[in-house]
């Protein structure tokens, strides 16, 4: 009855969103409305999930796309922004995702503070993969492709549980062309919780028939999402803090003869982040001795919280987090045909991305001591070339090649040299510790220590992929990659010098192999079996020693249905995935010489089990209404006999079998536009994306205050347009009922107060309220 219960509300929740956005009128065909007439033609839309055009609905694969439109009406701005795009899709960049982009699909995501662990969701960026080197900024796209499943024969190691795959907007040799927009909001304006502004720009210039550059921009301010209330001289109420990020790429297309063409793309990224703490106290603490301890020490006038609220938008923190990200990439892809049956392209990139922390605070302890990492930079850079070759005659499509990748990361002191470590002192120490703010007093045995790492990953592979046409309707497709891994990894504390170290080898096999058949052309029914592979990483064990964490092998099993109907495209598939030595982490509170402290300690699950089914509705159901809508049950549980994280000796706590982290088991996504002709060049239009997710475990621990209940986030816009896109001006909220769904859930460093600290993300944990502007032309 309970599942019953809640399908009904899922169903409930999004016939109640379209009608939000669907005026009664709109499924009258309505004589004098542009769109009244519009060609019922089945519109091509064209993905790369097998590394080469095709029509949507031919691909046997579990994948969708979304298109700039819908990108830009439900404000897709960031990573996490994607989720919504999808109900097989969700972003955590909290295990992990700070690196690889913390992509989660079917259940099945990077869950390992670590930067020799492989992302399990692949990003591919206009066809170069971005590995452990993710910026969250998205801008200036024309399409992102989410394909579901392991997808190592393509795409690599890095994608054995799917992967995202941006498409930016690309040079034109035909027009000049330029768009910009302004958004902004302001804290407590019209409801509004925190300010926003975003400004975007993109030029494009043809310099003749065959050479054309594209200049696109976005700077992106975020301020007030939370508050840090310790007053200062220069900040008597507290400061409020501030994130922003600023992105910027030019794509230069040259084509020096009809069967040449040259793509060169440069890009910079960079996010400033001051006084935003890793997680704050979101849970009030209990009435216990310990939690009235906690209580007054938050509040007292060191601090001054006002509020211990599920936003977390009140924090304590002697000094203000500042942390800084820059990244640089550069991207040369070459395509040359070299028959009408044959093309070649390389696909070459260069990626490094720099994590400079001056002091990052993850959480004020009890009595005025902080457990803060100060003073170290991480640098990391990756280069990877693929070549490879398309094929295709007389009923075959094949794809073959290599593919070579080397990434590098190392931790190292920042600031003035020599470098002196271990001293205490306010602003003047060098890696983690647990002190007062002036460093007169440590947790025992937490004075700063700084830990440098060194990893490099290397991998060599081999691949293909092939698709023959066995009769007019049947379609044989399959294919295999070899990799070839190798890592290193050291570690040193404090000084310089190495202490211990590891490599590691492997080589393995991935791939896949299915059928499809195609009853008409507008009917595609599939089903497919895939090994997915991701390689060993290295973990540390809580003494702080290396050693292996095993890889992780896939047998997935898919069928699925794909069909074309008028302008409508309908998509269907059951899926069923084993996992095989899961890399994971277990965070638990650990008494260190008479302080706790969480440590953080990767782990290999035995066997993690997703299975259910998804379908997905998109296309222009009736004139003037564009509807993306998806839903997805998905049963993904942790293996039997598995300890939770507040398990103690005395007090096993067994959480086999229980929905799996951050997996909602129900998932409905949609996006829905409506326009309405105001004259022959004026149209007014209505735009909502819901969200809504079953419940919600955030942290490994069998305590239920780790659940985030069933919820929805609604967003919506309204205003008007040019008919033919040359302005928009329009109102939008984003998070309309104020949910306070949070990037995070971690455990009170302080045990047995009640407290819960957690990550507040804008649009997720708080309201906005704001108005845009927009041109092309």
């Amino acid at each position: 009855m309970r599942n019953h219960l809640k399908l009904s509300r899922v169903s409930t929740l999004a016939l109640a969103a379209v009608s939000v956005c669907l005026p009664a009128t709109a499924f009258a065909q309505q004589s004098n409305s542009p769109a009244a007439s519009m060609d019922d033609t089945a519109p091509e839309i064209i993905v790369m999930a097998r590394k080469r055009q095709e029509n949507l609905v031919d691909v046997p694969l579990a994948v969708s796309i979304v298109g700039s439109d819908q990108l830009e009406r439900d404000q897709i701005y960031n990573l996490t922004d994607l989720a919504r795009t999808t109900p097989a899709l969700e972003i955590s960049q909290s295990f992990g995702g700070e690196s690889n982009g913390g992509g989660r699909i079917r259940g099945i995501g990077t869950g390992v503070f670590n930067p020799s662990v492989s992302s399990s969701v692949a990003l591919v960026v206009d066809q170069a993969p971005i590995g452990n080197l993710a910026f969250p900024q998205l801008y200036d796209l024309s399409a992102v492709e989410v394909l579901r499943g392991p997808q190592g024969t393509l795409f690599g190691q890095g994608a054995s549980a799917g992967v995202i795959n941006v498409r930016t907007t690309a040079p034109s040799t035909k027009a000049f062309a330029a768009s910009g927009s302004v958004q902004f909001a302001d804290k407590g304006t019209a409801g509004s919780e925190f300010g926003e502004q975003i400004y975007d720009a993109a030029i494009n210039v043809p310099f003749s028939d065959r050479i054309a550059l594209r200049i696109a921009s976005q700077y992106r301010v975020e301020s007030g999402l939370q508050r840090r209330m310790n007053a200062t001289p220069t900040d008597p109420a507290g400061k409020d803090n501030e994130l922003s990020d600023l992105g910027i790429r030019a794509r230069l297309l040259i084509e020096p003869s009809s069967t040449a063409r040259i793509n060169i793309t440069a890009e910079y990224g960079r996010r400033d982040e001051d006084g935003q703490t890793f997680a704050v106290t979101s849970a009030a603490p209990n009435t216990s001795p310990a939690g009235n301890a906690l209580r007054n020490n938050l509040a007292g006038p060191t601090c001054g919280m006002t509020e211990f609220s599920a936003r977390a938008d009140q924090y304590c923190e002697a000094l203000s987090s500042v942390v800084e990200t820059e990244v640089y990439a550069l991207t040369g892809r070459f395509e040359l045909d070299v028959s009408d049956s044959l093309t070649l392209t390389s696909v070459s990139n260069f990626r490094e991305r720099n994590f400079l922390n001056t002091r990052r605070d993850f959480s004020r302890n009890t009595w005025g001591f902080s457990a803060r990492n100060e003073r170290n930079d991480e640098r990391a850079n990756g280069f990877s070339q693929e070549l490879r070759a398309n094929y295709s005659s007389n009923g075959i499509e094949l794809v073959f090649g290599g593919f070579y990748t080397d990434f590098a990361f190392e931790r190292v002191p920042n600031g003035p040299r020599p470098f002196t470590f271990g001293p205490a002192a306010s602003d003047n120490r060098i890696g983690f510790s647990i002190c007062n703010a002036g460093g007169t007093a440590c947790v025992p045995g937490r004075q700063p220590l700084f830990t440098r790492e060194v990893t490099r990953n290397r991998t060599l592979s081999g691949f293909f992929d092939a698709s023959i046409q066995l009769n007019d309707k049947i379609e044989a497709f399959g294919g295999l990659r070899y990799d070839d891994f190798n890592n290193t990894t050291s570690l040193g504390t404090n000084g310089l010098a190495t202490n211990q170290s590891i490599e590691l080898n492997d080589d393995a096999l991935s791939g896949r192999i299915g059928l499809s058949f195609k009853p008409t052309d507008d009917i595609n029914l599939y089903g497919s079996y895939s090994r997915g592979y991701k390689p060993p990483a290295v973990g540390t064990d809580p003494s702080g020693v290396l050693f292996q964490l095993d890889a992780e092998k896939a047998n997935s099993f898919e069928l699925g249905a794909r069909a074309s109907i008028g302008r409508v495209q309908l998509a269907a598939n059951i899926f069923h995935n084993s996992l095989f030595n899961f890399q994971g982490q277990i965070n638990r509170l650990i008494n260190i010489s008479g302080g706790t402290e969480l440590i953080s300690s990767p782990i290999n699950y035995s066997k993690v089990v997703s299975k259910g089914f998804e379908f997905n509705v998109s296309g222009t159901v009736v004139a003037g209404l564009n509807v993306n809508l998806g839903y997805q049950f998905n049963d993904v549980r942790f293996p039997s006999n598995f300890l939770a994280e507040d398990s103690t000796p005395t007090n096993p706590l067994d959480i086999g079998g229980r929905q799996f982290l951050l997996s909602p088991k129900h998932k409905v996504t949609l996006s829905a536009d409506y326009m309405q002709a105001l004259n022959d060049s004026v149209e007014a239009f209505i735009n909502t994306n819901v969200n809504y997710k079953s419940e919600v475990l955030y942290a490994v621990r069998a305590d239920p205050s780790f659940i985030f209940p069933a919820h929805a986030i609604i967003n919506t816009g309204f205003g008007i347009r040019e008919s033919n896109g040359g302005w928009n001006v329009s109102v939008y909220v984003r998070n309309l009922t104020k949910q306070r769904e949070p990037m995070a859930y971690f455990a009170p460093l302080v045990p047995g107060t009640g407290a819960i600290r957690s990550w507040p993300i804008a649009g997720l944990t708080a309201r906005v309220v704001g108005v845009r502007a927009g041109f092309a032309f």
